[in-house]
């Protein structure tokens, strides 16, 4: 989609300037629904230079979501058993601080980091809530996910 020549008005000189915004927007093939089931319904591809999170939400809907926590950036799907996050009410939840993230919005469901211990968290402080990235999603009829970036 192109936007040509939207007219800005110069402030003191009564001049109009002519800009060019290019807005594009492209879904690409990144899995499939089969594969995602197959993977438990939740699997983790590459997009982009990111690792996205391909989830089924309990329901059969799939949404995509980055897969890092937005607290320390930690995966919340990762290679080894200590981190796998799980799907719960339509929620990622994040395997290390035990945050409910929901895959349709990125929105914190719930306590910020509720399995830090409340010494650390009172200690050091937590960070403010973080929604997590999400990002467009589609299953085509063929059942090919897709993802735009």
């Amino acid at each position: 989609i192109t936007m040509a020549s939207l007219a800005t008005p110069a402030r003191a000189t009564g001049i109009s300037r002519a800009r060019s915004v290019t807005v594009r927007a492209a879904f690409q093939k990144v899995t499939t629904t089969s594969a995602v089931k197959a993977a438990g319904g939740r699997l983790v591809v590459e997009v982009g230079g990111q690792r996205v999170l391909i989830a089924d939400d309990g329901t059969g809907a799939i949404h995509a979501v980055s897969n890092k926590c937005s607290h320390l950036g930690l995966p919340l799907v990762g290679k080894t058993a200590l981190l796998q996050g799980k799907v719960a009410d339509k929620c990622i939840v994040c395997p290390a601080h035990g945050t409910a993230f929901d895959l349709a919005t990125g929105e914190v469901k719930g306590k910020w980091c509720p399995s830090l211990p409340e010494a650390v968290s009172t200690g050091f402080g937590l960070t403010p809530k973080k929604p997590l990235p999400t990002f467009q999603s589609r299953v085509t009829e063929s059942g090919d996910i897709e993802v735009n970036l």
